[in-house]
């Protein structure tokens, strides 16, 4: 019997030692079911992702839309000018349209079209991809199509920082027109994948949702060992080139930091991850206690040599990887009520606030108790290993696809 064909609209491809939550999700969705699938991924075909193609641990059959690789000077001015007017338009009218390279491509590649054509079901990643759900049930009416909601855009427009008025009207627009649009994409979907119940709420608790916890849960249990009471580490893990993670590691180094050092002068904070603006690396110039580490292949290393895991950030919206990653390595974890969003109960954190006063006393308190720190985040551990683990995202997964098991 053939394997049901299915074909995965996506932002962004994983691969091996991806740097980024999103590539990190997609690596372990196509891991676990490109065995039992016929599997196509279709991503907008910017310049990292036609690299990310030719990279160790990509999927197998990779269908990048838009923005070929240009042999002429007419060429280049049409990418170019693509570029141009998607970036003008989502910054000034719809940040969460679909991106306009990927949709013109989508309807005159013969390749593209015959695969969604062909697809048993079509799996839509991210909301700019879930915008094209009628453009593709026209393409394709039989075809079972669901959408996986990563963010809720309309409450990460929300959050976005609102100082002036007229940010506050534009964010505010931007906010109520996602919504507009969340309610019709929920309604032309077979069903609606998120990552946390508190998602399903924003979305209007539709009937047609399943809630499918990413499979970040991987290999055997290794129990992290309590620094000694004192000095100590505190990492921060995150993709910096995304402006949520930007913003937090600057208020950390501006706001939260020099509360700590006033605790524990001996304290250091450690940056771990790629992407990080001129801004931070001169915000970090100079400051003996912190080091911006950038982008680390073993991030296991990273946190087997850290006291403490905080998760500063203070905007966004959907569940943060960085916090499960850090739960599972059983650092005690400091974080804002953001950054614990959508995991699980709030015990499972050694504190839980957003003043940068009491971040600091808790990472303080954490520094000089840490073996007290340590009996928490083990239960936490435990409980992270379940809840997140890859055999029970596959089965969610191929039940949202309406695949009852391995098919392969």
């Amino acid at each position: 019997m053939p394997q049901p064909r299915v074909v995965v609209i996506a932002t962004t491809l994983g691969y091996d030692c991806v740097p980024h939550a999103g590539g990190t999700y997609m690596k372990a969705l196509c891991d676990s079911t490109e065995p039992l699938v016929d599997l196509t991924v279709v991503v907008p075909g910017w310049r990292i992702n036609r690299e990310a193609t030719g990279r160790s641990g990509a999927p197998r059959r990779v269908i990048p839309l838009g923005l070929e690789p240009a042999e002429t000077v007419w060429g280049s001015a049409l990418n170019r000018l693509a570029l141009n007017i998607d970036t003008r338009l989502r910054a000034r009218w719809d940040p969460g349209m679909p991106y306009l390279p990927l949709l013109a491509d989508l309807v005159r590649s013969r390749e593209a079209r015959a695969a969604i054509r062909a697809a048993d079901v079509i799996d839509l990643q991210w909301s700019d991809s879930i915008r094209l759900v009628h453009l593709l049930r026209r393409l394709n009416p039989r075809a079972r199509i669901v959408g996986t909601f990563h963010d809720v855009m309309s409450q990460s427009f929300l959050r976005e920082p609102q100082d002036t008025p007229a940010d506050r009207r534009y964010w505010q627009r931007v906010a109520r027109k996602s919504q507009r649009h969340e309610r019709r994409m929920v309604a032309a979907l077979d069903e609606v994948v998120v990552f946390s119940d508190k998602d399903v709420e924003l979305l209007g608790n539709p009937r047609h949702t399943r809630v499918v916890r990413p499979p970040l849960a991987n290999g055997p249990l290794v129990r992290h060992r309590a620094a000694p009471p004192g000095d100590g580490t505190v990492l921060v893990v995150s993709y910096l080139a995304r402006d949520e993670n930007n913003k937090a590691a600057l208020w950390t180094v501006a706001e939260l930091w020099p509360r700590v050092l006033a605790r524990v002068p001996g304290a250091r904070l450690r940056l771990v991850g790629g992407g990080a603006s001129e801004a931070l690396k001169q915000a970090v110039d100079g400051i003996a206690s912190i080091e911006l580490a950038g982008f680390v292949d073993d991030l296991d290393a990273e946190y087997a040599a850290g006291a403490a895991a905080l998760v500063p950030v203070l905007q966004g919206a959907g569940v943060k990887f960085k916090t499960i990653e850090a739960l599972l390595h059983g650092v005690p974890v400091v974080t804002t009520h953001v950054g614990a969003e959508g995991v699980g109960p709030d015990d499972l954190f050694a504190s839980l606030t957003d003043s940068p006063e009491s971040l600091a006393e808790a990472l303080a308190a954490v520094l000089a108790d840490p073996a007290a720190a340590q009996v928490l985040a083990d239960r936490s551990q435990d409980w992270a290993r379940t809840e997140f683990a890859r055999p029970r995202f596959v089965e969610q997964v191929l039940a949202s696809w309406a695949l009852d098991g391995p098919t392969g």
